[in-house]
């Protein structure tokens, strides 16, 4: 059976209905459209002649609304972030209001060639891929013979590409330049790879060289480099940016202000226009040699040159016993830092009193390299009579020049110590003449010439008082010395009492630091916690190295540290056990400490307590 609906009124209703649910799912579908679409982003760069020396603009416009801020890192692999600036701008066309924001990237690119501008993201969207052409610079990359047609190029060599661990590498950078610039500045070194000490020379030097038939005006730096570890260890490219002329400047007016666009006001009054322009040095290699096989010192040394020198403050054939005599021990090292230099030491000798002084170092800068020198005194005091072998001081080192270990020297040394002086005993008083008066035979008084007499008694009384008062002045004296010593002796206690938050809060974040670094189990912060942890266990003469270290404990110890050194500075693949070490060094702490506050050991002071804590001028 079929129904037929005949109302005009309800057919209305149906169209109006269907009208309205198709206008929604029209609005519908354009807001799900918008949605996917949206904001639109277009990349561009600020001119289209780039070249590999000179910075660019890279404009990001960004039209709508994005849900989060950019991440430009991704443009590192082909250029160089030199910095970032924002800028919004809002339109109203027909009533529909736009919003425009533009990103500006400053970058400089790494090379010449096709570039690729990768996609970057704003939250959610992200910005298309572009190409950007970079042409090659003239003088990027140029060595001092194909360079001539630049007007700066840099030039950067090594004096030796395949040093040993630790050897002192000389870099030296020279900028040729044959125009005038402002304002430029020169990259430090910086390596990938491996860690690498790096010290400049002296100052720049300037000279004028000729090549290729052009005169250049030269500037050259020099850098003594230390590579801490073997293997291949790459410097990066170096970057001169500076300010070259650019042609003559358009007349402009002064209040028209377009005169103080330039960076500098000096600028302003000049007809010469600049730019920008950065200039590459060529990348360096260097194939870093561990520690040779053959090696057999205790800690490893290199350098060009190492001597040991010594001098005494008096003759040793006429020593004698209670008198002190000074021995000045000294290393000189030609290329080696002062992190590098063992400690200078004196066995202990029966019958000799040895009291050292703080070391003295010295680290010099020269144009030739780094010139290094340790020296210490040693206060030695005879106890006895007797004649006395002072032993030879050996130092192995490993000689850079030579390629070949070599062992620097001091031989030993005999000392005649005598008696002690006897003190001439004071002469015997001699008892006056006694003398007698003959008569004269004359009647009537006897005159006689005498000197007027001394009493015995009066001359005892005098002695007596002049002692007294000399007795009661050294006493005063006493008093004083006394209480002024008490009132130092309190300051000092507070001062102690006041510094032992200081200290304790300063070794439990050494131990804590230790602790870490087991954790973690990387090698070199191990030596750092290691090396901060030192004046904690040593607080009077902190060993400066692990070699240093290794040499004042016994083992297992002693072997863990070396390991330690070995596969660091050797790039040895050795086991080493961190959490030995902690336990090792804890376990040392407690026995230092537990002698220092024993009662039955005696420990020397030193003879001149005002010059401890002198380091000298480093």
């Amino acid at each position: 059976m079929m129904f037929h609906n005949n109302n005009p009124g309800n057919n209305a209703l149906t169209q109006a209905g269907r009208r309205l649910v198709y206008m929604a799912g029209l609005s519908l579908l354009l807001f799900l459209s918008g949605l996917a679409q949206g904001a639109q982003i277009r990349v561009e760069t600020d001119r289209g002649d780039v070249a590999a020396d000179e910075n660019f603009q890279i404009v990001f416009s960004v039209e709508g609304d994005v849900d989060g801020e950019p991440d430009f890192s991704v443009l590192n692999k082909d250029f160089e972030l030199l910095g970032t600036s924002q800028s919004r701008s809002v339109s109203i066309v027909n009533g529909k209001t736009s919003r425009t924001t533009r990103y500006l990237v400053n970058v400089l690119p790494r090379r010449g060639g096709e570039l690729t501008i990768p996609p970057v993201r704003f939250g959610s969207d992200k910005s298309p891929q572009v190409k950007v052409l970079v042409k090659d610079s003239a003088a990027q990359g140029r060595s001092s013979a194909t360079g001539a047609d630049a007007s700066v190029f840099l030039e950067v060599f090594a004096d030796e590409e395949t040093p040993y661990v630790q050897q002192q590498v000389m870099l030296t950078v020279r900028i040729f330049s044959s125009i005038s610039w402002r304002e430029a500045s020169l990259s430090e070194p910086e390596f990938e790879g491996g860690e690498v000490l790096v010290q400049k020379l002296g100052e720049d030097s300037r000279y004028q060289k000729q090549r290729a038939g052009k005169n250049w005006q030269v500037i050259e730096r020099r850098y003594a480099l230390f590579p801490q570890q073997s293997g291949e260890i790459r410097m990066q490219a170096l970057n001169l940016r500076l300010r070259i002329p650019a042609g003559r400047k358009k007349r402009r007016s002064a209040f028209g202000g377009g005169g103080f666009n330039d960076p500098f006001f000096d600028d302003f009054f000049s007809n010469q226009s600049y730019r920008n322009k950065v200039v590459r040095s060529k990348p360096i290699a260097l194939q870093v040699k561990p520690v040779p096989a053959d090696y057999s010192g205790g800690q490893w040394l290199i350098a060009r040159d190492i001597r040991l020198e010594e001098s005494w403050s008096d003759d040793l054939d006429k020593l004698k016993t209670g008198e002190p005599v000074t021995r000045t021990l000294a290393i000189v090292a030609d290329g080696v830092t002062l992190g590098q230099l063992p400690d200078l030491e004196m066995v202990e000798i029966d019958g000799l009193r040895i009291y050292p002084d703080e070391p003295v170092a010295r680290e010099q800068a020269t144009g030739a390299g780094i010139l290094s020198t340790s020296s210490r005194k040693f206060a030695i005091i005879p106890v006895r009579s007797g004649d006395y072998r002072i032993p030879a001081i050996a130092l192995k080192w490993w000689n850079s020049e030579t390629d070949r270990e070599e062992v620097a020297r001091i031989p030993p040394r005999m000392i005649k110590v005598a008696g002690s002086a006897r003190v001439a005993a004071p002469p015997a008083p001699v008892a006056p003449e006694s003398v007698t008066e003959k008569p004269s035979g004359k009647t009537g008084p006897v005159q006689e010439a005498l000197s007027p007499a001394v009493s015995p008694a009066a001359d005892t009384d005098k002695w007596l008082l002049a002692g007294a008062v000399l007795f009661l002045a050294l006493w005063l004296i006493t008093l004083v010395l006394f209480l002024r010593q008490k009132q130092r002796a309190s300051a000092s206690s507070r001062e102690e009492s006041e510094a032992m938050p200081a200290v304790a809060a300063n070794a439990k974040a050494a131990w804590k630091t230790l602790h870490e670094s087991v954790e973690k189990g990387d090698a070199a912060e191990m030596r750092k916690a290691l090396l901060k942890l030192a004046p904690v266990v040593w607080p009077e003469q902190p060993p400066r190295s692990l070699e240093a270290m290794a040499q004042r404990v016994g083992e297992p110890l002693s072997g863990e540290l070396q390991n330690l050194s070995r596969v660091l500075y050797a790039g040895e693949k050795i086991a080493w056990d961190g959490l030995r070490i902690e336990e090792g060094m804890k376990a040392l702490h407690g026995a230092i400490g537990k002698k220092k506050d024993g009662k039955k050991q005696e420990v020397l002071r030193p003879m001149y307590p005002e010059l401890k804590g002198n380091t000298g001028d480093i």
